[in-house]
């Protein structure tokens, strides 16, 4: 039995970019799992995927459709690629949803492309709110990290009276740091009792 990133890895090798069709197709199924696995895996074959995902992605967008979650994958993939030709499409595509989960996902994705920090700035304003737009936007800062995104999650431990949030926070200045070690001692600086939360899994990844 393959897990998840054995079956990723033996898709790649086996299939290629050949089965890109396929899970642009999967990306319509209605298990967010099935969804997950396909974004994930098309996100893995990288550049050499972006001019077939990006025609897809101009299809779907012209089509129209309301609150199209397959464009929403599609567009995270190309935002993945550093793909900046999507960058106008995406500020069109804040008037295509009514779904508010889909704001900060697009804003995100504005926020990683451009590096403009006025998206990060309306990131932040999710994050401020209690409830599912909350834990989206928290997720997506964690996907830029810095010095600033640091102080937005300490800020949210240190004020949040949510358990669950607390450790959700946790877990995403984790990652923050595991994808850029270097902000280690400036959050030990900022908070201490933070670092101290989580220095043994920096350090035992550091091992690995």
């Amino acid at each position: 039995m393959f897990d998840r990133d054995q079956l990723i890895e033996k898709i790649i090798i086996e299939k290629g970019i050949e089965a890109i069709p396929n899970l642009i197709e999967l990306i319509e199924d209605e298990d967010p799992e099935m969804r997950e696995l396909a974004s994930e895996i098309l996100t893995s074959f990288g550049p050499e995927a972006k001019d077939y995902v990006f025609e897809e992605f101009k299809k779907r967008f012209a089509s129209n459709n309301e609150d199209d979650v397959v464009l929403l994958y599609l567009s995270e993939v190309l935002s993945d690629y550093q793909c900046k030709e999507i960058l106008p499409y995406l500020e069109r595509m804040l008037n295509m949803y009514n779904d508010e989960r889909a704001f900060p996902l697009i804003i995100e994705n504005l926020f990683k492309l451009s590096k403009d920090e006025k998206y990060l700035n309306i990131l932040e304003t999710f994050i401020e709110d209690e409830g599912e737009l909350e834990e989206i936007g928290i997720m997506a800062i964690t996907h830029a990290p810095s010095e600033k995104v640091v102080d937005i999650l300490i800020k949210k431990y240190e004020v949040s009276k949510n358990k669950s949030i607390k450790v959700f926070v946790l877990d995403s200045i984790l990652k923050v740091l595991l994808s850029d070690i270097s902000l280690v001692p400036y959050l030990k600086e900022k908070n201490l009792e933070i670092a101290e939360k989580i220095q043994w899994q920096i350090e035992n990844s550091q091992k690995i």
